[in-house]
């Protein structure tokens, strides 16, 4: 789109997912776009206000507007987002199987972020336990090498 790249969505559940927010941001990411005739791509985004990407899962989600309430803030009116949509246009699916459909895509981009992942963890705690035990058996062997030293 425009002549540029698209985003590797994977990369960023890797960057985040050391702050505990990676698939978590991407399933927001991606369920909070709605449409926006102001932008070039005709899409905009709660999650990411401005973003350079279309709509990519149009089709399925359908068409929609965030509902915007006001209210009064240090003597100013600010409008902020409900948490409700309204839909415009509806998708090729419902509401509960786009979030499904989006939450299983996500977990796949995070899984191809870093395919080793379990195996990295799963041999980390064996590794855990082996320095356990090493640390044991070397204290116990520092103990008997300096009994006799006093």
């Amino acid at each position: 789109m425009f002549g540029k790249n698209p985003p590797d969505l994977t990369l960023i559940a890797r960057a985040r997912a050391g702050q505990g927010t990676g698939a978590d941001y991407l399933y927001t990411y991606l369920r909070t776009y709605y449409r926006d005739e102001a932008k070039a791509t005709g899409w905009n985004n709660l999650a990411f206000p401005n973003v350079g990407m279309p709509h990519v899962l149009w089709e399925l989600q359908g068409e929609r507007q965030p509902i915007y309430a006001e209210r009064e803030e240090h003597g100013h009116t600010v409008e902020y987002f409900t948490g409700k949509w309204k839909q415009i246009k509806p998708g090729t699916m419902t509401p509960l199987q786009f979030d499904q459909a989006v939450g299983d895509l996500v977990n796949y981009l995070q899984w191809m972020g870093e395919p080793a992942q379990n195996t990295r963890l799963r041999v980390g705690v064996w590794v855990l336990l082996f320095l356990l035990c090493f640390t044991l058996i070397a204290w116990r062997l520092n103990a008997s090498f300096w009994k006799d030293v006093k």
